[in-house]
């Protein structure tokens, strides 16, 4: 280590110093120093300063196409900006690299503390921008083997690597003929495109049976059609069968209503009057009895 260097150790903590013990003088004679050396700091509380305790952050989302919804989160105060994405990203499926975060009027960086940008207590906000997926090169399945390996890592698996399923089949090899490492495998079939639509608000790939988004609820596209070819899981089957048996329900309620009424008289407005069984059948009203022959 050069003496430079050393020097610009010292004087960073003696400027630190001097900052916890109030001490402006040596503090300020410190800052100058480091400034007029052009030494690159990085000035950042130390955890135990910042709030542990768990506050709700409340957070206005806004996607690309200007659509903006409210949600709730609960976070701690010495969180970082790059956990809060991880925390996103885990429960609502949008990747890191599609967030941008606005908090305290500035844009907030991933090495960053949510108290560093003011957020101490319930009801704080923050803001949360959401990109096109049109603008990143991942495609929906890396954006689902990575959420699938941070889901591995909030559990405390971290040095993992998810494997393909099926058993990889040896490469034949000729006799008298050497392997090169990596050479004699046989290349790895393309994945097939994702099967299903995308929705136009938070570009989440759904399934081709679901008439409304799984993740924002936004309704499926007029213009697209179910693949004549295609067969439903076993999740999309059970989903169906149970809105076949509510319709069935709903139908059947419906009859029952219809026989449970006596009387039903369609009147010009098209609004159906249903007359209670103890009540007299005729409808107009009696003359008055200066009209009375």
């Amino acid at each position: 280590m050069d003496e430079k260097t050393k020097k610009a150790e010292e004087m960073a903590l003696r400027l630190t110093r001097a900052v916890a013990g109030g001490d402006e003088q040596v503090a300020v004679q410190c800052a100058i120093w480091l400034a007029e050396q052009r030494v690159p700091l990085n000035v950042q509380l130390k955890p135990e300063v910042s709030p542990t305790q768990d506050i709700r952050l409340w957070v206005s989302v806004e996607d690309a196409q200007m659509h903006t919804v409210t949600i709730w989160l609960t976070v701690r105060p010495d969180m970082t900006v790059a956990s809060l994405k991880d925390m996103v990203f885990l429960d609502y499926g949008f990747p890191p690299v599609l967030q941008q975060w606005v908090i305290g009027q500035r844009l907030a960086r991933d090495q960053e503390t949510l108290h560093s940008h003011g957020v101490r207590r319930n009801g704080d906000t923050a803001y949360l921008y959401l990109l096109s997926a049109c603008n990143t090169s991942l495609n929906p399945q890396e954006l689902q083997r990575e959420r699938q390996l941070r889901m591995l890592e909030d559990l405390g698996f971290k040095d993992l690597t998810l494997q393909p399923r099926g058993p990889l089949e040896p490469a034949l090899s000729r006799p008298g003929v050497p392997q090169e490492p990596g050479r004699g495998q046989p290349d790895a079939a393309p994945e097939p495109p994702p099967v299903g639509w995308q929705c136009p608000g938070c570009t989440f790939i759904n399934k081709p049976t679901r008439p409304g988004c799984e993740m924002c609820c936004r309704a499926r596209p007029e213009a697209y059609q179910v693949p004549a070819s295609y067969q439903p899981d076993e999740e999309e089957r059970a989903r169906l069968a149970g809105e076949e048996e509510a319709l069935r329900q709903y139908q059947q309620l419906l009859l029952h209503l219809d026989i449970a009424s006596p009387w039903t008289l369609q009147f010009p407005t098209s609004l159906p009057v249903v007359i209670h069984p103890g009540l007299p059948k005729r409808l107009d009203p009696a003359p008055h009895p200066s009209l009375r022959n």
